[in-house]
């Protein structure tokens, strides 16, 4: 392979597998609409007063599930849910998607989570992983969604790896109605096809 036809290849892998990932992971959390262009979203507000403190509800082993058509789209899992009117904040929490049918379930983890039932913005923070049946992970330490813009950011280092591929940044902001994906910072990444490796940076 030609070094032009492999920087080639490797930018169209690239655009490739993150728009795949990242959509899936997305998808994972909340049902998309369009999305209006912007800046990065703003994170849900906090629950009001001390964790826990004026929570209207607390409970442990919270389970939600969303389905379409008699078919479980996802599945939202916490240790401990606080509750306190539209707002939730989560522990531990693990979302699985299904998504479309015949398309490999998702799974992402996470330390915590707060989302705004109202809004429906989420944020994921503290070791936040998902990962596709497929062999893909995407790896941040702080995943945030504003529905209205149908806008996803990851403002910390971001790692993306298949089996075939390897991709990070300093962060990551997507626009998944239109699957447009975009790394910041220093960007690495490794193509390796049949056994070969092509490592290439920007």
């Amino acid at each position: 392979m030609s070094a032009d036809g492999g920087r080639r290849y490797r930018t169209a892998a690239r655009r490739l597998l993150l728009a795949a990932l990242v959509t899936s992971a997305v998808f994972g959390v909340l049902w998309f609409r369009g999305l209006d262009r912007g800046e990065a979203p703003a994170p849900p507000p906090e629950p009001e007063g001390a964790a826990g403190a004026d929570a209207e509800m607390v409970t442990r082993d919270f389970r939600h599930v969303e389905t379409r058509m008699d078919r479980t789209i996802w599945v939202l899992e916490a240790k401990r849910a606080e509750i306190r009117e539209q707002k939730a904040r989560l522990t531990a929490v693990k979302v699985t998607w299904f998504g479309e049918a015949g398309a490999p379930p998702v799974v992402i983890t996470s330390d915590a989570g707060r989302i705004d039932f109202e809004t429906r913005n989420a944020e994921l923070s503290g070791r936040v992983r998902a990962e596709r049946a497929d062999g893909a992970v995407l790896e941040t330490e702080r995943l945030v969604f504003d529905d209205r813009r149908k806008l996803l950011h990851a403002p910390e280092p971001v790692r993306i790896t298949t089996p075939d591929f390897s991709f990070s940044g300093s962060s990551l902001t997507a626009n998944v109605a239109s699957r447009n994906v975009r790394l910041d910072g220093r960007v690495e990444g490794e193509i390796r096809v049949a056994g070969a490796a092509f490592p290439g940076n920007s």
